[in-house]
């Protein structure tokens, strides 16, 4: 940490500073629970008052009792050790008329201080602000300054200002629950804490304690237990939340009234059964980062047995007693491990459910539990040894159906490691290996996932539609499908058909799978023009996943936030949700197709925000992840990367040919999408015919409004353009609606309607206030004033780049630069270059 900053506190601090400066009442009290900050306040609240020009004596209360020895250093040299009346007199004296007075901890202060702070807040000779415990006392007739606890978004600025960047989006909610928003032990427990940055978020690794660095009040609290309540505590703290009865066929009456009087634990509300936790999440915490292992395993095994002997009626029950037995190292039924690793995986916890897997196999070595450690074995990094595992259910398999579930479960790898010839002639011999309809269908649908896995999204939308068309009122058919069929449906431009899906299919859909679908439906609702809805969507999604079952969940659900942020014109909102998406998805065991498109959003969210540098950096690390035969469906951050780079001509030629590989693989709207860049870039006039035919055939409100905007831009048609701004703003497009509003603003000035101008210019700087400073040719005068070449030269020379050296990038002579800089001076109504990155905002 690079500092521990004072947040959330702006309103309280202004209450004191008014006071200490005279422009509030004689006094106030701040008061607050140990460790809330309220002696940081008031020293921040001190420099302000004495940055203004008044001094701020401090007064620190001690038990003790001794007469006025809390003001001893305030009184005058000749008053000390005399009779008390004169003691006070004479400090009163000398404090009056002195600035102000910070009396800390003041219900501590003995009766002679608590006289003399009475009388100068009754004399209102100097300000007083007290800092007490509690709300009632002699202070109660003061002005009250109540602190809380700090909210999780107060959390998160702190804990982005002392880590100095930003933090996963998950570790505020975690910290507030661990410290109850109390600054004193959030920064004990940020300083025990191991953080990493990964792709610039600050991320938690797991656990928070360790052995030699629990705070010194846990600490101290834990070890006065007795060895057997300590033991007993730290049974409930593996188990927690645990059932009333388990903790009774466990523990002895005496260690469970022992652990009661020790005040550790609390019931929770259940509807069923009466559950037990630790008090505090911070026990927990701390008594399991310091059980021995040994006492680990032997508390497990117990937990195990007595869980089972009350009938585990709970599948919950039935994971925990799989994952006790194998992580104490005793013996757990197949189909119990096999159970637990599904819901292990649910969660997105592969690593654990790998190790239960593995467990089944030494238990039973059946072909059900390999094909389950085949799926879990690239996200450990081991997609050899599951292609191997695969080859060898392929030969040992009992049955075709089998068989063709083992080459299945062998393309799944075969995609993850980027073979993709291999992999769909591995899904082709799956399909007609069975002759089992519902196994064939289910792996029929599993081939149209592979195809827009690749980005072969007319393939995957045929597929689909073979299989509704002969199954078409099948909830379980509709469920399979719907995780990559309604995206295919979408980036094909058939939106509706897309939400449609979505929605009948989470009518049959639950766990993962259902979520899997919402997070297509709402990159549906984005891509057919509802982003308000898709906004509404993510963020709900997020919200339940604050306590999540795995930090990867969020992930996904930061991943579609974030491009729909991009879409709708906030590019720094974007960022940081695509930051954390990078940061925290797992970078093995699932197809390239959701880093690529975060990995482009992010390039281009980069782009938005001026940082060429980031952006190239991140539009090459997606050049170098792409497979042969793998068509990314999102292009649009590889041409926004080039335009930071400075040169638009090369943007709209890189989307002009983009747009023509997307049309070719089915995705349409895609493919107008990075078309509209081009317009976007300056390049209306060439690309409006295209987008007008795409838009034609377009189920979603967005193509018709891309093709709109560039034939409005195109015929430099400033009505046309108000009317394009309208409609964007109200879709959520917001920085589409402001370059068009700039560029009707521009029209309609050069064409002498000043009131129109004026208009459009307004509508346009309230539609780029919500904009996050995103930097493109449409927010800019220049580019409506400068030729592309223009501009590009001009973006060149305001970074500096030589005339030469420009010559070189551009691949025109030094003449020619010359030329190019000597109109763009005239036409800016500027002298030199460097007045250039004033005029361009560089």
């Amino acid at each position: 940490m690079s500092s521990w900053p004072l947040v959330g506190r702006e309103c309280e601090l202004d209450r004191i500073v008014a006071v200490m400066t005279g422009r509030a009442g004689p006094g106030a009290v701040v008061t607050g629970p140990a460790g809330i900050g309220k002696s940081r306040l008031l020293a921040e609240a001190r420099m302000r008052a004495e940055a203004a020009g008044v001094p701020v004596s401090w007064v620190f209360a001690t038990p003790g009792g001794i007469p006025l020895l809390p003001f001893v250093h305030l009184l005058p040299p000749q008053a000390a050790g005399g009779e008390l009346t004169r003691m006070l007199t004479a400090a009163a004296t000398r404090i009056a008329g002195s600035g102000a007075l910070v009396i800390d901890d003041a219900h501590l202060l003995d009766p002679a201080s608590v006289a003399l702070a009475r009388h100068l807040l009754g004399g209102a000779s100097v300000p007083v602000v007290l800092a007490v415990r509690e709300a009632d006392g002699w202070w109660r007739d003061l002005d009250r300054i109540a602190l809380a606890g700090l909210a999780e978004a107060e959390i998160a600025e702190l804990l982005a200002a002392a880590l100095g960047g930003q933090v996963e989006s998950a570790l505020p909610a975690l910290l507030l629950r661990l410290s109850s928003g109390n600054p004193l032990l959030l920064r004990e427990l940020v300083e025990a804490a191991t953080f990493t940055e990964t792709d610039g978020v600050w991320r938690l690794l797991q656990p928070i304690f360790e052995a030699a660095n629990l705070p010194a009040a846990i600490a101290a609290r834990l070890d006065r237990l007795a060895p057997g309540v300590r033991a007993a505590a730290e049974l409930v703290a593996l188990a927690e939340p645990v059932g009333a009865a388990i903790l009774e066929r466990l523990l002895d009456a005496e260690v469970i009234a022992a652990l009661e009087s020790e005040r550790l634990l609390t019931a929770l509300p259940d509807r069923r059964r009466q559950l037990v936790a630790l008090v505090h999440p911070l026990y927990g915490e701390a008594l399991r980062a310091t059980l021995p292992p040994l006492r680990a395993r032997e508390h497990r095994r117990r937990l195990a047995g007595a869980v089972e002997a009350t009938g585990a009626r709970r599948r919950p029950d039935r994971v925990r007693i799989a994952v006790w037995r194998v992580e104490a190292g005793v013996p757990a039924d197949a189909g119990l491990l096999r159970e637990a690793a599904r819901e292990a995986s649910d969660g997105l916890h592969h690593q654990l459910a790998a190790r239960l897997l593995q467990a089944a196999v030494d238990a039973d070595g059946s072909f059900e539990s390999r094909l389950a450690l085949v799926a879990e074995l690239p996200y450990l990094g081991k997609a050899d040894r599951a292609l191997e595992l695969a080859r060898e259910l392929e030969t040992a398999a009992p049955d075709d159906a089998a068989r063709a579930q083992a080459l299945w479960a062998r393309a799944r790898v075969l995609l993850v490691g980027g073979q993709i010839d291999e992999a769909r002639r591995t899904m082709s011999s799956a399909v007609s290996t069975t002759a089992d309809p519902r196994v064939r269908l289910r792996l029929e649908a599993g081939q149209a996932a592979q195809a827009f896995a690749i980005g072969h999204v007319h393939e995957s939308v045929a597929a689909g539609d073979r299989i509704l068309r002969r199954h078409p009122a099948d909830p379980e058919v509709r469920s399979w499908l719907a995780g990559s069929q309604v995206r295919a449906l979408a980036c094909a431009g058939r939106t509706r058909d897309a939400i449609e899906l979505a929605r009948s299919a989470l009518d049959a859909a639950d766990g993962p799978r259902a979520e899997l679908t919402r997070m297509a439906l709402l990159q549906a609702l984005a891509l057919d023009g509802q982003i308000a809805e898709a906004i509404a969507l993510g963020r709900s999604a997020l919200e339940g996943e604050a306590a999540g079952r795995a930090a990867t969940w969020r992930a996904y659900w930061a991943h579609e936030l974030g491009q729909v942020f991009l879409l709708s014109g906030r590019p720094a909102t974007a960022r940081r949700w695509l930051r954390e998406a990078l940061a925290v998805m797992p970078l093995q065991g699932i197809p390239a197709n959701p880093q690529t498109w975060g990995l482009d959003a992010l390039a281009e969210a980069e782009s938005l925000l001026g940082a060429a540098d980031r952006a190239g950096e991140l539009a090459k690390r997606l050049r170098s992840a792409l497979p042969e035969g793998f068509a990314a469906p999102r292009r649009s951050g590889s041409v926004w990367a080039r335009y930071a780079e400075g040169d638009l001509t090369a943007a709209v030629a890189l989307a002009r040919s983009q747009a023509a590989e997307l049309e070719e693989t089915g995705s349409m709207l895609m493919a107008s999408w990075v078309l509209h860049e081009a317009a976007r870039l300056g390049a209306a006039a060439e690309v409006a015919g295209d987008l007008q035919r795409l838009s034609a055939s377009s189920q979603s409100a967005l193509p018709p409004l891309m093709a709109g905007n560039a034939a409005a831009l195109a015929g430099a048609d400033a009505s046309a353009l108000d009317d394009v701004s309208r409609t964007a703003a109200a879709t959520g497009c917001t920085l589409w609606a402001a370059e068009a509003a700039a560029a009707a603003g521009l029209i309609h000035r050069a064409e002498g309607r000043l009131g129109s101008a004026l208009a459009s210019s307004a509508r346009f700087e309230e539609l780029y206030a919500a904009c996050e400073g995103a930097r493109t040719p449409g927010v800019r005068s220049s580019p409506a004033i400068l030729t592309r070449r223009e501009y590009e030269v001009a973006g060149f020379a305001s970074r500096g780049l030589s005339d030469r050296e420009i010559a070189v990038r551009l691949q025109l002579s030094v003449r020619t630069v010359h030329s190019h800089l000597h109109r763009i001076y005239r036409k800016l109504n500027i002298e030199q270059r460097g007045q250039l990155p004033g005029v361009l905002g560089s």
